[in-house]
């Protein structure tokens, strides 16, 4: 689909114009202008912990880009999207056991320092229900906790950048009453 940038007549003769004025067309609104065609919002993600008394023990912020879930040691984790698995397993980057999961877009979202993870590469995995491992302290972590990380780019690729992920997790099945 090719934009047009539309160009404002031209000014009446005896007026001077100040030059072309150039109006943009956003992509939404050139989309609103064809018929059938629907602009559908992303779907409401989930707490990534199935237990309703967690709590984010620490935000992101520019020194730590993720959200720490305490939890109780061995309690579910469940992804906040549906998607494929593209990693499980063990990694020596202070994460310890973890889990990166595809929900297409260009969106991951990634599980670190569970006790043991329950799933595996190529998996599809639905959101709020599938078991991705349970909560740990495995990894460079102090106590039993999720870290959850929300990624445009395959994690930890050139490219690749992490974003806030409360955004994504501020809602669901397990969603705690007290961030309500």
């Amino acid at each position: 689909m090719a934009f047009r940038v539309l160009r404002a007549p031209a000014a009446t003769p005896g007026h001077r114009s100040a030059g072309p004025r150039i109006r943009r067309v956003s992509f939404a609104a050139l989309l609103a202008l064809l018929p059938g065609v629907a602009v559908v919002a992303p779907a409401a993600a989930a707490w990534p912990v199935a237990n309703r008394s967690s709590y984010v023990s620490q935000y992101y912020h520019r020194t730590h880009r993720a959200d720490d879930i305490a939890s109780a040691r061995g309690t579910r984790i469940v992804p906040v999207y549906s998607g494929r698995v593209v990693f499980a397993g063990w990694r020596s980057n202070c994460g310890g056991y973890q889990v990166w999961v595809y929900h297409g877009d260009n969106l991951y979202t990634g599980y670190y320092h569970m006790s043991r993870e329950t799933s595996w590469r190529g998996r599809w995995v639905t959101k709020s229900t599938s078991t991705l491992g349970y909560v740990g302290a495995t990894g460079c972590a102090t106590g039993p906790h999720l870290h959850v990380e929300v990624w445009h780019g395959y994690p930890w690729r050139s490219g690749s950048y992490r974003v806030n992920p409360w955004s994504y997790i501020d809602s669901g099945t397990y969603f705690p009453p007290r961030y309500s």
